[in-house]
């Protein structure tokens, strides 16, 4: 990802590609009944063609498809959804709320739930900060990725 760089965040156009990957590949591990619950940064490496590859899958729960939840409390606390914060039950529709946080972070370098100030804000009460430089494209992504309400985020 090295020299898309630009006004602290990566040009739009590589956010999508990468995006776009992300998305292929938790559609594959969803449709094989894994959720990863930690996807963060960290477990998403750029291999030698700077595809994307998903890594890390000591928190994955498996055998998870369709109505089937799980309450475990897992993952890196600030890409949690919501749901998973709260110990309710939750679904695979977790991993794209983590998804969202990691989009937002590519085109912005910070995390949705902090102010213009720095206030971090909390991801069960608050909305998250869009800065007006960001499309309508991207922005109606992560709100559809990011929606609190767990049965009205895409997955």
């Amino acid at each position: 990802m090295a020299g898309m760089r630009k006004a602290g965040h990566l040009e739009e156009d590589a956010i999508a590609f990468y995006s776009a990957e992300m998305i292929c590949g938790l559609q594959f591990l969803h449709s094989k009944g894994i959720i990863h619950r930690d996807l963060k940064p960290a477990n998403i490496m750029l291999d030698q063609e700077s595809h994307i590859k998903i890594v890390d899958f000591g928190l994955a729960k498996e055998n998870i498809s369709g109505n089937d939840t799980t309450t475990r409390k897992a993952g890196t606390p600030r890409y949690m959804a919501p749901e998973v914060i709260e110990e309710k039950e939750y679904n695979a529709a977790a991993d794209w709320w983590s998804l969202g946080i990691i989009i937002y972070q590519m085109a912005t370098y910070t995390f949705p739930f902090t102010s213009p100030m720095g206030k971090q804000l909390s991801p069960l009460t608050d909305e998250p900060f869009y800065p007006s430089w960001l499309s309508d494209e991207l922005v109606d992504l992560l709100q559809a990725v990011s929606i609190s309400k767990l049965y009205c985020r895409i997955m």
